[in-house]
């Protein structure tokens, strides 16, 4: 299942529920035993809505501290680390919400000391069985070309937990001695019956770059009618990566694919939540944004804010505003350059202000005034836009939806100085464009504070 632009595995998935349970059973228990002495959770005082509260801050401190960074299997000392924080930051969350709820102390001290425990045992058995690779599929590739190597890399690097990879079939024999992370050609197409059963696998990924060759259908049709899964190479690493590789993708796939859904409902609902959250960030951030005008007025003259002309949804173009962050002549010779990492025309204030996405806080106005959206594609400017478009595959398909402040190739990818990184951004745009949806603008929310203050990435 996907949730909030994740593939989630079932097991994963019944763990997680099964924790929050167990959670929410301490909460109440704790709240029971605090008011009455030691009788059922069920005759806790504790509302319902107060519950869903608490164990929503809990969450999102678990979340921010990698709890949920299902993916990889993560070494000891990163997992020891992740869980001491997500405890410390959860008991602290959980604690200051129910007394801010109901000005109580005893309950939720009492809470803490139990659900601490409880987690931690479940976390150290739900790794211990992870490693030991029980609940992997078993992935079997058809082909070695480009595609399965690309696949085949991010499984490597990305889903060790969930997948192992067993190997590969090339089309001919001279193949046997290619291999990648280990794992070999284990024999041709042909072998495909044998090697499935012979290896237990799960799963067979077509990964034939060239479509026009012969496949062995037979074979396939075989293997899938014995109750193996058979999936395409681009579907498995839009699952398993949070991108799609366009450049290599038919448009017959783009229209046939589920997902890309912008009904009017959702337009309503993004549209609530973008004028709800513009508007509480600017109320909260104005005073951040008096001393971000007062540093850039003192350190460089020039305007306080930067207005460029950038390229929105159905292409029409726009104008943004925030904080000036570079010089005032940073494009004297009067061509666009890209913006970059380390970019030398950035101010130290400008640098500052970008590393702390200070810079932008105005686009907040373009939100309340509907040309951006909070969560989206970055929009481009248009000279760039012109470029791109010509050379990579679906480039204007970005233009879908509104640009955001943020997005889903922002707290994915680094900064973006070139036309090759401009392609890896189109792939995680488009996934974003194909899977859009309130909790997943949440959950790229919940990354950009990460990314803001350097927090390893929970993809």
């Amino acid at each position: 299942m996907n949730v909030a632009g994740v593939r989630v595995r079932a097991a994963t998935f019944l763990y997680v529920v099964a924790e929050d349970l167990l959670i929410v059973g301490a909460l109440l228990g704790a709240s029971a035993f605090a008011h009455s002495g030691w009788v059922s959770p069920l005759h806790s005082p504790l509302s319902v809505a107060n519950t869903v509260f608490i164990l929503a801050a809990l969450k999102v401190a678990f979340f921010w501290s990698g709890l949920y960074s299902f993916r990889r299997v993560p070494d000891r000392k990163t997992f020891w680390r992740r869980l001491a924080v997500g405890l410390g930051l959860g008991a602290a969350a959980s604690v200051g919400a129910w007394h801010f709820l109901l000005d109580e102390w005893v309950a939720p001290l009492t809470f803490v000391v139990a659900f601490v425990p409880l987690v931690i045992l479940g976390r150290v058995a739900f790794e211990y069985v992870s490693r030991t690779g029980r609940f992997r599929r078993r992935l079997l590739f058809l082909g070695v070309g480009k595609e399965a190597q690309r696949t085949a890399r991010e499984i490597l690097d990305l889903c060790a937990r969930d997948y192992e990879l067993v190997g590969f079939l090339s089309e001919e024999e001279e193949g046997r001695e290619w291999r990648i992370g280990g794992r070999a050609v284990l024999g041709t197409y042909r072998d495909i019956g044998s090697v499935v059963a012979e290896h237990r696998v799960d799963q067979v990924v077509v990964a034939v770059d060239d479509r026009r060759k012969a496949l062995p259908l037979e074979e396939l049709l075989r293997v899938r009618l014995s109750g193996t899964e058979i999936a395409e190479e681009a579907r498995l690493h839009e699952e398993i990566a949070g991108k799609i590789p366009v450049e290599d993708l038919r448009p017959s796939w783009l229209i046939f694919s589920e997902g890309f859904i912008n009904t009017r409902l959702r337009n309503i609902t993004k549209r609530a939540f973008d004028i709800a959250v513009a508007g509480f960030g600017l109320v909260l951030g104005s005073p951040i944004m008096l001393l971000a005008a007062i540093a850039i007025r003192l350190e460089s003259k020039g305007p306080i804010l930067f207005r460029q002309e950038r390229v929105g949804q159905g292409g029409k173009a726009f104008t943004l505003c925030k904080f000036r962050s570079m010089r005032v002549d940073a494009e004297a010779s009067g061509t666009p350059k890209w913006a970059q990492q380390d970019d030398p025309r950035v101010t130290r204030v400008g640098r500052f202000l970008r590393k702390t996405r200070i810079d932008e806080i105005p686009q907040m106005w373009n939100v309340l005034e509907g040309t951006m959206s909070f969560v989206g594609p970055r929009p481009e400017r248009p000279f760039f836009v012109e470029q791109l478009r010509k050379k990579i595959p679906f480039y204007d398909q970005r233009h879908a939806l509104k640009p955001g402040i943020t997005g889903w190739a922002q707290v994915c990818y680094r900064y973006g100085s070139d036309e090759i990184d401009a392609v890896e951004k189109l792939r995680l745009d488009m996934f974003y464009i194909k899977h859009h949806s309130i909790l997943f603008d949440l959950r790229i929310l919940l990354e950009t504070v990460r990314v803001v203050f350097d927090r390893e990435k929970g993809r």
